[in-house]
């Protein structure tokens, strides 16, 4: 009787939610038209209850229901939203591919060991050969300085590379096929590499890992330093390995510099409602999720793919890590300088979590969790190097006021008397001042908050001071991103759909099977999109008058930091980005990045917009359709978009199916509630959705799941936390005496106008609610 009406309902839900079932050329390939009725809200009733045990969750957080014999039926996840009866989580293989799986013989694997061994053995050789005059130097070029040399990142890169080498040989021989690579069905075989599982004690902390290691009991290296990027879809990758992709036709895809150049364009739509301080937040943040580790040459240089007239190095002298971008000696802007070649690098690679041979998969060099790493470091010995006394962080005290400790890097452009460069958690705080400016803020609010709890516990030592600090630093982030930032770039709508809707109390959307990693398409396009936001320009306001009194152009306050010395400068540019608008989010950017970027003093920079394109196709990321399809979108033809654009597109790209993910994203109109189109917010959500569901230790999880839990009491009171309290607690008070509520909005948005620091509409966090009870 059970087994007649476990029958009942599959037959029921097979009938009442019909689901489409395309081959796999289809399904992540081919020209394809997916009815309308599969991504709008549909006359017939879906599964009101999924069978076999499902999961109903949106269709992006189960990517194989686009494979082919899938038979997963359409649910309602809410009454707005229809999502898909997952069986299979993240995983990219459907249940007929992991029951039709091919064996791989283990033997074949240990016999590609030595042939991948010799093959690293060469390239190193390669390496040592190179020239020095073929490598730039760390302390001439400002833009690699922040890809910080590592050792351990070396070692796990080399270990990737053998890897990907034996995955290479094995489908070479036909031992492995591209749906094993692709759906990462090769578990039964062993890596040639795997680093050593990290030591975690029996009792777990009640303080995160500096290093994001022991947050998962049964996989304690998710979410580590030096751990690959996952991805929402297989990679795209010519060879199945790690080989860039090719066009619809087969041939190379455009330049990515042409994309650039046709597609990029340089105009400023002001947001009517968010401000410069909005797009600097998003950066911020982006730096404490994601830091791609660059190859690097045997003398600790990042290669230079490009000589010195301009023109590609030739193939012998190249590092193989080199993907330099073509440049048309008809480019409007680099034409001018005889420039042909852009300088780009590959990221370094990292084995499978679970060490398996398997597709190319690129090394984050920070933790994936939002732990503001940009502030504490990622490594044991960088936390160290900040760490002052009294559980304070190292400062730089420029009389009487705090600043970030200075550097002995040659990354900042000015070396005069006077001149400041700084150090932090990441060794990117330098690019641009006014995200210096916000890496000062946390540091002074973290020394604060120090300083406060070693009054309220004054049998506190200087270690636990720290790591309280710590703590509580990184709930008020977490609950700024969630509480603040997300729902102003996502919607309220799709908060609510991914379950990251901040609670009023204790979470309970704890999983151990979410692996929080970051996703390839989260660092390398979606995230992206704040690019489109820069302005070229950065207003310093009168508070006094309102009046502007003066304006930056953004690439001299690139990798100069110095004007944070000035005594009113911090407190000026605070205000300025208050009141400054944002741009909007579109196939926009500006000449300071897609020309000037990290100019280092000479009359022509790189160009952001064409490194984001090729980091995209670096990290094997699929066409943009693609992703379309995965969410239940139509897939776009050149058709769809305005003429003028489809003009565009079609002028760089062969067929629709070309286009990258990052332009595609870029090109979409936004969804209700939200600054971004359908595909971009998804990706974005479903990353949020992981890092929460995913931490252990996120600061809502109560003490059934956090070994580091804060009581309810504490808890209720950090929800209080916002950046305008940040901001009023840690700027100078020379200039800046009054502040609006919502930091991330325009200060003459209606209802933001600014108030007094000290008013109830920026509530402030009573921190001795952290008094720590002595028990006799």
């Amino acid at each position: 009787m059970k087994v007649e009406k476990f029958v009942y309902h599959v037959l029921i839900c097979v009938i009442c939610c019909p689901i489409l079932v395309l081959s796999y050329k289809e399904a992540l390939g081919g020209h394809y038209v997916i009815d309308e009725k599969d991504h709008k809200h549909a006359t017939e009733a879906p599964c009101a209850t999924c069978p076999r045990n499902g999961v109903c969750v949106p269709k992006i957080q189960c990517p194989s229901h686009i494979r082919p014999g899938a038979n997963y039926p359409r649910c309602h996840i809410d009454r707005q939203h229809i999502g898909v009866c997952c069986f299979s989580g993240n995983s990219h293989a459907a249940e007929p591919d992991l029951a039709s799986r091919s064996s791989i013989n283990i033997e074949d694997v240990k016999a590609v060991h030595n042939s991948s061994l010799q093959k690293l053995s060469d390239w190193l050789r390669k390496e040592t050969l190179l020239d020095r005059d073929t490598s730039i130097q760390r302390e001439t070029v400002p833009f690699y300085s922040q890809h910080e040399y590592i050792k351990e990142a070396t070692d796990v890169g080399h270990g990737g590379l053998l890897n990907v080498f034996a995955a290479q040989e094995l489908r070479a021989r036909q031992a492995i096929s591209d749906d094993d690579l692709a759906l990462g069905l090769t578990q039964d075989t062993y890596g040639l590499f795997c680093p050593k599982p990290p030591s975690c004690p029996n009792v777990p902390s009640k303080y995160r890992r500096i290093d994001g290691n022991c947050n998962n009991f049964n996989h304690p290296s998710w979410g580590a330093a030096l751990t690959a990027y996952e991805r929402v879809l297989p990679p795209d990758y010519r060879d199945g390995t790690w080989a860039f992709r090719l066009s619809a036709s087969g041939s190379p895809l455009p330049s990515a510099r042409d994309v650039s150049n046709a597609l990029l364009l340089a105009e400023n739509h002001q947001s009517r409602s968010h401000n410069l301080m909005f797009m600097q937040f998003g950066h911020f943040l982006a730096h404490d999720l994601s830091a791609g580790v660059l190859f690097r040459t045997a003398n600790d240089s990042v290669p230079s793919c490009c000589s010195a007239d301009g023109t590609h190095l030739p193939i012998e002298h190249q590092h193989w890590a080199c993907a330099a971008i073509d440049v048309s000696p008809k480019d409007p802007f680099y034409g001018q300088f005889d420039k042909r070649c852009l300088n780009f690098v590959r990221t370094q690679l990292a084995p499978w979590s679970d060490c398996v041979v398997g597709y190319a998969k690129q090394m984050n060099g920070a933790t994936h969790y939002l732990d503001l790493s940009q502030v504490y470091g990622s490594s044991l010995k960088k936390s160290r190097s900040l760490r002052g006394v009294g559980g304070l962080l190292k400062s730089f005290h420029d009389y009487g006021r705090t600043l970030l400790p200075l550097t002995k890097r040659h990354e900042c452009l000015t070396e005069k008397h006077g001149a400041a460069c700084f150090d932090s958690g990441d060794n990117r705080g330098n690019q641009i001042i006014s995200l210096t400016l916000l890496h000062t803020l946390f540091l002074r609010e973290h020394n604060r908050i120090a300083r406060a709890l070693a009054l309220i516990n004054p049998e506190w030592d200087e270690e636990k001071i720290f790591h309280e600090a710590r703590r509580i630093v990184q709930a008020e982030f977490q609950n700024i991103v969630y509480k603040e930032w997300l729902p102003l770039l996502i919607g309220t709508k799709l908060m609510k759909l991914f379950r990251i809707t901040p609670t009023k109390g204790y979470s309970t959307n704890y999983d151990p099977r979410v692996n929080p990693a970051v996703t390839a398409e989260f660092a390398s396009a979606a995230m992206r999109f704040g690019h489109s936001t820069v302005d070229g320009k950065m207003m310093l306001f009168n508070p006094q008058t309102g009046e502007v009194s003066e304006t930056l152009s953004t690439p001299e306050v690139m990798f100069q930091p110095s004007r944070l010395r000035l005594k009113p400068f911090l407190d000026r540019i605070l205000v300025g980005m208050s009141w400054q608008p944002m741009l909007n989010v579109g196939p926009f950017m500006s000449n300071s990045l897609s020309q000037f970027l990290f100019h280092g003093g000479n009359p022509y920079g790189l160009d952001l917009a064409a490194m984001n394109i090729q980091r995209g196709r670096d990290y094997g990321l699929r066409p943009y359709n693609d992703y379309r399809m995965l969410i239940g979108l139509n897939p776009f033809e050149f058709t769809t978009f305005s003429p003028n654009a489809a003009q565009r597109l079609a002028s760089v790209y062969g067929a629709p199916q070309d286009i990258d993910l990052w332009i595609g994203g870029l090109l979409e109109k936004p969804i209700d509630g939200g600054l971004l189109g359908p595909t971009f917010s998804q990706i974005l959500a479903d990353q949020f959705a992981r890092l929460k569901a995913g931490d252990r230790y996120f600061f809502e999880h109560g003490p059934d799941v956090n070994p580091g839990a804060f009581t309810i009491s504490q808890l209720l009171e950090l929800k209080k936390a916002t950046l305008s309290r940040i901001i009023c607690d840690n700027s100078d008070h020379i200039e800046l005496v009054s502040q609006s509520p919502n930091a991330f909005l325009r200060a003459d948005l209606p209802g933001n106008e600014p108030v007094p620091c000290d008013s109830p509409d920026i509530p402030a966090i009573d921190l001795r609610l952290f008094k720590e009870e002595q028990h006799h």
